[in-house]
């Protein structure tokens, strides 16, 4: 139907009305491709704007320089540095292991003992140090079945 009003148009018009129909069909046609690469265009423009932002922020991470008095292995530096420091509590979601405060790590019942192995086997294997430091800050002792799953973890990383 588009080819015939195109011949149309460059034909003789030998009908008003037909003139009419093909030259609203064509001017539709139009707008409705002027439409589609706006449309494009702008989605286009988009993409590339958050590929770039995500770019940007994925390059540039923060980089600290040591400290002067560091020795170059920095987990022990920090590890240390949290040591020393006994106000220091850190809670990996974990708040639900505060009633087992000053109890015993051989007096603990399955279900306890799960509690505390889902959070250990939930952290990553840098954080278990620090995790062990945190609940013995607290006074919470391991359950004694978990100590050398921890340790194993622990020289797994």
């Amino acid at each position: 139907m588009l080819n015939h009003c195109f011949s149309f148009l460059f034909s003789t018009i030998k009908n008003k009305r037909n003139f009419y129909f093909c030259s609203m069909i064509l001017l539709i046609s139009i707008i409705i491709g002027v439409f589609a690469v706006g449309a494009f265009t702008f989605l286009l423009i988009e993409n590339r704007k958050r590929a770039k932002q995500a770019q940007k922020t994925n390059d540039y991470e923060e980089i600290q320089a040591p400290a002067l008095d560091c020795c170059g292995a920095h987990e022990v530096c920090e590890y240390d540095e949290i040591k020393m420091d006994e106000s220091r509590i850190e809670y990996y979601d974990d708040e639900e292991l505060d009633q087992y405060r000053n109890i015993d790590s051989t007096d603990y019942n399955d279900q306890q003992i799960d509690q505390f192995r889902e959070v250990l086997y939930t952290l990553k294997t840098d954080e278990i140090r620090y995790w062990l430091l945190s609940i013995e800050r607290r006074k919470i002792n391991l359950p004694s079945v978990l100590q050398d799953e921890a340790r194993m973890l622990i020289a797994e990383g």
